[in-house]
């Protein structure tokens, strides 16, 4: 009997283990984990941390900060550096849970932070769930070294603490590099003229720079041209390479390259601890077409890669590493739709072909990083040829996935593309790339809180490439970023939120886009009902009318989601918040929709009036609706550009430059509210 009773005990406490496991969700998800028999350690026994390698401490988080770093009774922290017994990589590390304490070790001090920033999360889980972190043995380590974010702030800035919580939410999930695209968003003093008045100081600069560092991320510069260069054609028209546009600089003007290397030197001064120089260099639209270019006799693609060639070689004499979208050349070639393309293996053995790269190759520079970007699915056969070519020659190659790329002004799409990130941070891995970026552009201007998923989720794949599903990397997230239980299904409203916005895009237009992955174009209103002829309006917008009333569901069931999640959150609220604007905004066209459908649908005049009522209403609740969502943005971001700021002219139209406040926002919405007042005033 007693061996039976101590058989069960043993059972009940091993089920207990592995129950209490399941609670514990780190982010990124640790490579090993051995469990040990036991009850484990609350948060709160922990008395002391202790710095066994007489080494300084690594930066620490609010729990481990808040202990003494002196030995006193009860259990402590021992972090120890040494080469016995811990992973190769200088960001590995060992975290030992026993009887005494918890044991860090590493080889280096960044191992030892990226420890640490794993003991929080046990810590933050075991105070939240009430239950202790269990004995166990962590190994850990990346998979790929270079795990960097897109930060691109040329169409608007955010506060400057901001920046610094950033930094310390990116360590948070291991995230060491920032690429920072600075346009006229950086102070330069050698060309003044083209910095926007607001924007960040060399010093200020510098500054975050150290922050990061302290973190283990080091930040360095993407300074756009040859394309890409409104900030600077706006301003220098002479150096254009199309006097109608301030797209592209003249790749033949000795003045080109005189003002590049000067915004160059200044970016790389601001930014002293990274090792990249991120030139640009894509998407250009006319190149050799100008008389200085025509005038060398080299074709267009000859002119780039010797604008690649100059400013690859300034880039190394500067001590930097020069990193080159890399699509310029895959146009040139003929491949740039194939490559985007679903073809199968079959069908890509009859139209794949490289010879213009081949023959081109002594063009590239080689020791050029190639960024091959990809912000779908990189998996695709033609995708992974391109990848082996690159291999075959010897190329460098960084991969460039999104965590948002332009797809919505408001919402990233597709569980934040967690899924395209995780295959991308699989690919870097197998094929040996570089490093993997993360993408966040500013082409539609969303608020960086929607895009925070996505930035963690590069942080969980480029460490653990095959750790978690994506909707265990969801829940995982949950619990990370707000405390809820992972399992419990709270960031349900997320999803739904995420595919709203493709109704919200073009609800109130006939035509026209303002999805700005593609540039905003013209548009054109629907119309308004007939009241003397009820009924054809209804007739002629069912579709629309359908769409809303299932979008309208779906905005109550978002908004219950998220009155729960901000009444059973732990921390950051001001995310929640940020998703609650989104949501009424989202919601607004389509109750003007449902208002014109009850307008419409009027069996008498009284109902007819009491639905010009309704439709009056909500044409005037925009402006606080407007008022609201730039109360909850501003917390962090500025909201207007600065008296004086020349906005930029060029063909991608992008939605976000389409005035200097908010309105862009409401650029259908605005229109759309006075023309319904102006009929219903005329009426």
């Amino acid at each position: 009997m007693k061996k039976i009773f101590l058989l069960l005990a043993w059972c009940l406490c091993s089920f207990s283990i592995q129950a209490r496991t399941l609670e514990f969700q780190i982010i990124p998800q640790s490579q090993h984990i051995e469990m040990h028999k036991g009850r484990g350690i609350n948060y709160d026994e922990i008395r002391f941390i202790l710095n066994k390698s007489q080494t300084q401490y690594p930066v620490l988080g609010s729990f481990l900060d808040a202990l003494p770093r002196t030995e006193k009774p009860g259990k402590g922290v021992f972090l120890h550096i040494h080469t016995e017994n811990v992973p190769d990589s200088p960001e590995g590390y060992v975290l030992t849970v026993q009887r005494d304490g918890i044991h860090i070790s590493s080889k280096s001090s960044a191992g030892l932070f990226y420890g640490c920033q794993t003991l929080e999360q046990l810590m933050e889980d075991s105070r939240d769930f009430q239950t202790p972190i269990p004995y166990m043995k962590i190994t850990d380590y990346p998979a790929v070294s270079y795990r960097a974010v897109h930060l691109d702030t040329k169409h608007h800035l955010d506060r400057m603490e901001y920046y610094y919580r950033m930094m310390d939410k990116l360590s948070r999930y291991k995230i060491n590099a920032v690429i920072w695209e600075l346009e006229d968003k950086f102070r330069y003093s050698s060309h003044p003229e083209l910095a926007a008045s607001n924007a960040i100081s060399k010093q200020e600069m510098q500054a975050l720079c150290r922050y990061a560092k302290e973190r283990n991320i080091e930040i360095s510069p993407l300074v756009q041209g040859l394309g890409h260069a409104s900030y600077i054609l706006k301003h220098h028209r002479d150096l254009r390479e199309n006097p109608k546009s301030d797209w592209e600089l003249c790749p033949s003007n000795p003045k080109t390259y005189e003002l590049l290397f000067d915004l160059y030197g200044e970016a790389i001064k601001a930014m002293p601890y990274g090792k990249y120089l991120h030139i640009g260099g894509d998407e250009i639209t006319a190149i050799g077409i100008d008389e200085r270019c025509r005038a060398t006799g080299k074709s267009a693609f000859e002119l780039q890669m010797d604008w690649l060639d100059k400013v690859c070689q300034y880039a190394r004499e500067n001590g930097r590493i020069p990193i080159f979208w890399d699509d310029m050349p895959l146009k040139y070639a003929g491949l740039w739709t194939t490559i985007l393309s679903d073809k199968t293996e079959e069908e890509l053995d009859k139209v794949w072909n490289t010879e213009k790269l081949d023959r081109a190759i002594d063009l590239f520079p080689k020791n050029c990083i190639y960024m091959r970007w990809n912000y779908g699915d990189p998996t695709k056969p033609a995708h992974k040829r391109l990848l082996n070519w690159y291999q075959e020659k010897g190329l460098p190659v960084m991969a460039a996935t999104a965590a948002s790329s332009g797809d919505s002004p408001f919402m990233p799409r597709e569980h934040t593309k967690s899924g395209y990130i995780k295959s991308f941070c699989q690919l870097t891995t197998e094929n040996k790339l570089q490093g993997v970026l993360a993408t966040a552009w500013d082409d539609g201007s969303p608020h960086l809180e929607t895009v925070w998923r996505g930035l963690i989720a590069l942080g969980e794949f480029s460490w653990n490439p095959d750790g978690r599903e994506i909707s265990d990397f969801i829940e995982a997230h949950g619990q990370r970023e707000f405390g809820f239980e992972a399992g419990k299904g709270k960031m349900n409203f997320l999803q739904e939120l995420e595919k709203s916005f493709f109704f919200f895009d073009g609800a109130l237009v006939k035509s026209g886009r303002r999805n700005p992955a593609w540039g905003v174009t013209a548009f054109t209103l629907i119309d308004l009902p007939d009241k003397n002829h009820r009924g054809l309006w209804s007739e002629k917008y069912s579709d629309k009318i359908k769409r809303a009333q299932e979008e309208d569901i779906r905005y109550e069931e978002i908004k219950k989601g998220l009155a729960e999640a901000k009444a059973e959150a732990l921390r950051n609220r001001y995310t929640l918040n940020v998703y609650e604007q989104n949501n009424n905004l989202q919601n607004f066209p389509v109750k003007l929709l449902l208002a014109l459908y009850h307008y419409d649908q009027a069996k008498d005049d009284q109902q007819l009036k009491q639905a010009a009522m309704q439709l009056k209403d909500i044409c005037h609740s925009l402006p606080h609706l407007q008022k609201s969502l730039e109360e909850v943005y501003s917390e962090t971001r500025f909201m207007e550009q600065p008296e004086g700021y020349v906005e930029d002219m060029n063909h991608h139209n992008h939605l976000s430059v389409k005035s200097l406040n908010s309105d862009w926002i409401f650029l259908y919405e605005l229109p759309m509210v006075t023309k319904i007042l102006n009929w219903l005033d005329a009426d």
